[in-house]
């Protein structure tokens, strides 16, 4: 029987099942032990150079921002492209989500939260584990995670003997964010949105209140800053807005209460004065 791949892709069930046992045995190696055997050895060696790993791209996050503020490349330049055009390559999420954990407990600060020896000595699992809370703790208290209650229950829980794994899944379900909230950086969430909305209500006439401002221009600059967005969408998004936000009028209301007509089209207006005034 030919082992040619595009033969067996073609294979049916009722083809395989009708196989002399001896080739279904070899069908089973070729198709199963093999391939699947060297996929499951390569996890094992990529989790083995985990720590090595999320080092190195530790290292190069910080020569990004280090070159970045020193004009060394291009104002616009992303991480993936600075990843990409001087180191050969992007970084798996879960690499660069575990070097964002490290720079922030290990190097982050007058001294280390965690030490490298404990960062070390965790498993993988348990580190993912931790860098998931840290990334959501510093999304929720952007300017005092290092002291929270969650916090120091991560540092003790990678600091001292004992199951770490268990410990942080535990601390994981106690933390305030939403069940499919991975806690990567790069995901943001509406529990996320909800708090900055709060402390907007909440903010005083302080300089802790000028600094929520400056925030909130900031983010609403960052839409004027969009170029994968093309502009005449966001005035489909304004309109949509309004709609969505009029009260919807029940069955059997009199006509005389509805509206009489379709509201006009509302003209598009720059993003960022459009966030900074909403």
């Amino acid at each position: 029987m030919s082992s040619n791949s595009k033969d067996i892709q073609k294979l049916t069930f009722a083809e395989i099942i009708a196989m002399p046992r001896g080739e279904r045995y070899t069908l089973f190696k070729e198709n199963v032990v093999k391939p699947f055997g060297a996929i499951a050895k390569a996890k094992d060696t990529a989790t083995e150079k985990m720590h090595m790993a999320f080092k190195v791209v530790a290292s190069l996050k910080r020569d990004y921002a280090a070159m970045l503020h020193g004009k060394e490349i291009a104002p616009d330049t992303t991480e993936a492209k600075f990843f990409k055009d001087m180191a050969g390559g992007d970084v798996p999420a879960r690499v660069k989500q575990l070097a964002t954990f490290f720079n922030a407990v290990v190097l982050t600060g007058d001294k280390p939260l965690i030490s490298e020896t404990n960062i070390d000595a965790a498993s993988v699992n348990s580190l993912e584990k931790a860098a998931s809370i840290i990334a959501t703790e510093r999304k929720n208290s952007p300017d005092a995670w290092m002291g929270t209650d969650i916090t120091l229950d991560v540092i003790n829980a990678l600091s001292t003997p004992g199951d770490a794994t268990k410990k942080l899944a535990a601390i994981r379900k106690r933390q305030s964010a939403k069940p499919d909230d991975d806690g990567s950086e790069e995901t943001p969430t509406g529990a996320l949105v909800m708090l900055l909305k709060n402390r907007i209500a909440e903010a005083a006439d302080d300089d802790e209140g000028y600094k929520l401002f400056v925030l909130a221009q900031e983010l609403a600059e960052a839409w004027a800053q969009n170029r994968q967005i093309p502009p005449p969408r966001y005035a489909e998004w304004l309109q949509r807005r309004e709609a969505e936000s009029q009260p919807q009028f029940k069955a059997g209301q009199p006509a005389s209460e509805s509206p009489a007509e379709t509201p006009a089209p509302v003209p598009a207006p720059e993003p960022a004065a459009e966030l900074a005034t909403a």
